[in-house]
């Protein structure tokens, strides 16, 4: 059984390794860790993580990152409602991302094609924006409705 939990500083070396196990950058990662992050085990192993760094009143959804062998079992969807969760209980009312490899992915959960000026100064600042991505990632936004409660209590099947 998968379960979720808020990250701990002993987590940031394995989330790093996912990370760059999975080829996304880890620059910056230690700047929002672990306050900001959630991890998935399953039976004591760390399969995955995802993380919002917080700037102003929007955050930037980061390192969503889950171990290959436990993709499409919907970790990554249950690491994402979470955090979405955790940033509308800080009253936070956007949250914005940058991809270059699930464009397609993001939309099912609300985020939506928006141009990089469209991106508030205080995220553009961060260093995930400013320097680590590339400048041909998809952004994308998510406005948060502070009357929604998004679940993350669905089941995830093993592999």
């Amino acid at each position: 059984m998968t379960s979720l939990r808020p990250a701990r500083p002993a987590d940031l070396a394995p989330v790093r390794a996912l990370l760059a196990n999975a080829g996304l950058p880890v620059e910056g990662l230690e700047e929002f860790f672990p306050e900001g992050y959630v991890v998935a085990e399953v039976e004591g192993q760390l399969v995955g993580a995802t993380g919002i760094e917080t700037h102003e009143e929007d955050g930037l959804l980061r390192s969503a990152v889950v171990a290959p062998e436990w993709q499409g079992h919907g970790i990554g969807r249950l690491l994402a409602e979470e955090r979405l969760a955790w940033a509308g209980r800080r009253g936070l009312r956007a949250i914005y991302l940058l991809t270059t490899t699930a464009a397609g992915y993001f939309p099912r959960m609300g985020f939506i094609p928006i141009g990089r000026e469209e991106v508030p100064v205080g995220v553009r600042a961060s260093s995930e924006f400013a320097s680590t991505c590339p400048s041909s990632a998809a952004v994308m936004r998510l406005i948060l409705d502070p009357r929604s409660t998004l679940s993350s209590s669905r089941k995830v099947t093993s592999p």
